[in-house]
């Protein structure tokens, strides 16, 4: 008991010493809580709007920078299988640390991940994460996306962790030394991998194969995790092990299941030792150059006190005045989790692996290269976020779906572990790069705009569709103007989801008739315009809602306006029916006018089948401004504020999504969102805050500041007049207002 005192009492003495390096400077990290959102699953059961269960988010607590190469988290499960994070708080026991590729959020998998364990190993040689997990103490108080701090009472060892973009560093103190050693798995869960200890060098590395998750049996996706490691105490023994076979003096494994190293120290002298280690998505010889051009000495405060800033600068981008220290705590811990993903995949040297099929090792010239892009939810408000917030980066995301497409052959819907995702049910990057070319980002507009025009007119082969490639059912879809319900979704034999794919379609149609018209392509422009009224195809007029429609133009019996239907996608046929982002009119018309329209927006909060969480409600709240009825869009958006985003680590109601829900919450907080991604424009809330200041890169934003001010909000009450730079205006702006920068002013009170 006296050493697991003295541990606890060391342990608050590295919080003091972190707490005090906080109040030098304004620190935003100060109100990022990474738990939030950990939550184990609460239920496991499907209910009638579609939850396989009801998560808490999905999240990982990250140490990493913005869209790092690899994050790392605590572990608490061992496998990479899908849908399971590495972590989920109110487990007393973990396991190590992971460096894991894991999509916040998701309900992915993680992949190429290995994970780091410090441990005593005289008189047990536990190696195993299930035989070695023990008890551990985190503050969450003191943790950061840059910096936490672990101990270990029954070894008592305390941990210490911070990051750069591809790289990290760990201080291992071992307060009552007892054979001190290290341990790195590589966590594969099909028995494939490589990990040596090279005893000349003083190094661990190795690698982890990449598999998708429904590859055939000992396939790969043709590129690994790797990772070198690197001590700053000499190594005096060494081994490796093979699930409970463990040898000293055996430093090389590969392709054998749940495998391993270990090293050991000599430390009489009972300073901590340093272990910094770098990956790589190429190999392990990048994996060394990224460390050692990020990591080059030993310093570990001064890499913390880097990554603190870098995380302070770009939160410090939209600045909150609030007194509500639970405001600013959500607040910017959903700013955070908005800036996680897409994943730097290129290396210092500008190298990266290819896309898909092609295993070439390209160089990004004058970007760096991104992966994972979750873009069936991020293209909605996360990367809309990004655009304003850390546009450089955005602008290298966007040249990177471009690049996929070059590689591939086709625009991926999605691209997630380095692949085409075949789960989309739209052409999400084309949405995402069309708003990208609305809003006047540089990149190469035609070559982009080819590969949008081959998705939304050309038919991939079979293969090509099985692989994820092409708009899926786009033959139907052309000739009817739907995809009918006899139709299992192209390459699959899966039935479902037609109704949705006709909706997205129609949406993504519109957006890339905006780019054809900049372009001037006024043929494809006129074409897909066109294409884009397609939504209204599937709007059956008795039912009042969509609805799906077999091949001859008859719909379906099968319906209930609030349950989960099989023609549609994680929704009910009263969410997407108000799915036509970009004709709000025309959908109003088909509704029976203003009156109807607004009636069932009414019904649909009134009876709770908005579902927040879930992507396809999440811009309906806004909608009662398309009727001129902004007061219940700010009474739908703060109750949603309020109620489904909360302190704890069940403060999410459902998976982030690669950072798509928080962005919701930052949008809806600070009082506008992007309801029509293309459009160039947002529709206005209000904001929660006092004060909001956007502080924008002038190379992109000419204004530099973009402020928001909420003036005599009593008890929270609608806002019955809003002025752009002094004058009245209606509750919405464009993109060009925020370029410009100025003043937006909510004022009065009904």
């Amino acid at each position: 008991m006296k050493t697991v005192r003295l541990s606890f009492l060391l342990l608050l003495f590295v919080v003091f010493l972190n707490s005090c390096n906080k109040t030098r400077t304004k620190n935003y990290l100060q109100y990022v809580d990474p738990l939030i959102g950990t939550a184990f699953p609460v239920s496991n059961f499907e209910n009638s709007r579609g939850d396989e269960y009801v998560s808490s988010g999905l999240t990982i607590p990250s140490v990493s920078a913005p869209f790092g190469m690899t994050q790392w988290t605590l572990q608490s499960q061992s496998t990479e299988q899908k849908g399971i994070p590495p972590f989920f708080s109110g487990r007393i026991r973990f396991q190590g640390f992971r460096g894991t590729h894991w999509l916040n959020g998701s309900r992915s998998k993680d992949y190429g991940s290995f994970t780091v364990f410090p441990t005593s190993l005289k008189g047990s040689y536990r190696f195993l994460p299930g035989q070695r997990e023990t008890m551990y103490m985190y503050n969450s108080e003191f943790a950061s996306p840059a910096y936490f701090s672990i101990l270990m009472p029954e070894a008592n060892i305390i941990t210490e962790l911070t990051a750069t973009k591809r790289s990290a560093i760990f201080k291992f103190s071992w307060l009552t030394p007892n054979l001190p050693a290290i341990i790195i798995d590589i966590n594969s869960d099909n028995g494939k991998g490589f990990i040596k200890v090279d005893r000349k060098s003083e190094e661990i590395y190795g690698y982890n194969p990449v598999s998708l998750p429904n590859a055939k049996e000992g396939t790969t996706d043709g590129f690994a995790g790797y990772f070198v490691a690197k001590f700053d105490t000499k190594i005096v023994n060494s081994g490796t092990y093979t699930g409970m076979d463990y040898e000293f003096g055996v430093n090389q494994r590969k392709n054998m299941d749940k495998i391993g190293a270990f090293v050991t120290f000599d430390l009489n002298n009972n300073l901590p030792v340093k272990m910094k280690i770098g990956t790589s998505f190429t190999s392990i010889e990048n994996a060394r150059k990224n460390l050692d051009s990020e990591i080059s000495a030993w310093d570990f405060n001064n890499i913390k006190t880097d990554l603190e800033k870098t995380w302070n600068e770009i939160l410090g981008r939209i600045e909150i005045e609030s007194d509500n220290l639970d405001e600013q705590t959500k607040f910017y811990s959903s700013f955070y989790r908005s800036l996680l993903q897409p994943r730097l995949f290129s290396d210092v040297n500008g190298e990266y692996c290819g896309f898909a099929d092609d295993t070439v090792i390209h160089i990004a010239n004058g970007f760096e290269y991104y992966g994972d892009f979750a873009t069936e939810s991020s293209y909605r408000t996360q990367m809309p976020l990004l655009s304003l917030v850390v546009p450089d980066e955005y602008t290298g995301m966007i040249k990177s779906l471009i690049a996929k497409a070059e590689q591939g052959g086709w625009l991926p819907s999605a691209s997630l572990m380095n692949n085409y995702s075949s789960v989309a049910v739209g052409d999400f990057s084309a949405t995402i790069i069309a708003d990208a070319c609305m809003q006047g980002f540089d990149f190469d507009y035609n070559k982009a705009y080819y590969y949008l025009q081959k998705n939304a007119f050309e038919l991939p082969e079979l293969i090509d569709y099985n692989n994820g490639k092409g708009r899926r059912n786009l033959d139907s879809y052309i000739e009817l103007g739907y995809i009918p319900l006899e139709e299992a979704l192209a390459g699959t034999d899966k039935n479902g989801g037609q109704v949705s794919q006709t909706l997205e379609y129609a949406y993504n149609d519109w957006c890339v008739a905006q780019m054809a018209k900049k372009l001037g392509k006024m043929d494809d422009y006129k074409n897909l315009l066109l294409r884009s009224y397609n939504y209204s195809n599937l709007f059956d007029l008795e039912k009042n809602f969509v609805c799906g429609k077999f091949a001859d133009d008859t719909f379906t019996n099968e319906f209930n306006a609030s349950t989960l239907m099989p023609y549609l996608t994680e929704g009910t046929p009263e969410q997407y029916s108000f799915f036509a982002p970009h004709d709000a009119e025309g959908l109003i018309e088909i509704m029976g006018g203003k009156n109807q329209f607004q009636q069932k927006l009414i019904e649909l909060v009134k009876h709770n089948g908005l579902w927040p969480g879930n992507e396809p409600s999440q811009q309906i709240p806004y909608l009662f401004n398309a009727v001129e009825n902004w007061g219940e869009t700010q009474k739908v958006v703060k109750d949603i504020v309020v109620t489904q985003y909360g302190m704890s680590p069940e403060g999410l109601s459902r998976n982030d999504n690669a950072g798509q829900m928080s962005a919701w919450y930052v949008f809806s907080s600070i009082g506008f969102y992007p309801t029509c991604p293309g459009s160039n424009s947002y529709q206005l809330s209000a904001p929660i805050f006092d004060k909001v200041t956007l502080k924008l890169d002038k190379k992109y934003y000419h204004g530099k500041r973009f402020t928001i001010e909420a003036k005599s909000s009593i008890n929270r009450n609608p806002f019955t007049k809003v002025e752009w730079n002094g004058k009245d205006i209606e509750p919405m702006i464009t993109h060009e207002n925020i370029r410009k920068g100025g003043k937006l002013v909510f004022s009065g009170n009904q």
